[in-house]
């Protein structure tokens, strides 16, 4: 239980973001992948904060990961959050590799801070 969690696309962005933050994170099976209600409502009765944070595809002419991100915090009415463009970085763990474990923990901290206004 706890006041916020972030599920994003892989495992390795949700370690690196507990492992920066001390905010519990998770990934699920595939980015693509809509999870069932139970589990999500699971979820939501242990966590006040859910975000989902998906990665952002520059190299596409479309950003899969907005897109599907947003699909999945519409249909469970979850908050979706993105790592800023200014840090041309396309998951936490290029944030981390490009700018710093101090970077990573001021960017989710004030992307949840914004979106709990």
């Amino acid at each position: 239980k706890g006041e916020n969690l972030i599920i994003t696309s892989s495992r390795k962005d949700a370690l690196c973001i507990w492992e920066n933050t001390n905010i519990p994170s998770t990934g699920l099976q595939a980015e693509s992948y809509l999870p069932k209600d139970h589990v999500v409502q699971q979820l939501k009765d242990r966590f006040k904060n859910i975000f989902i944070l998906y990665d952002n595809d520059f190299s596409s002419e479309q950003n899969y990961g907005r897109i599907l991100g947003k699909k999945i915090s519409e249909h469970f009415n979850l908050k979706q959050i993105e790592i800023p463009d200014e840090y041309k970085s396309k998951d936490t763990s290029d944030l981390c590799k490009n700018h710093g474990r101090q970077q990573v923990k001021d960017v989710i901290f004030k992307l949840i801070e914004n979106n709990n206004k």
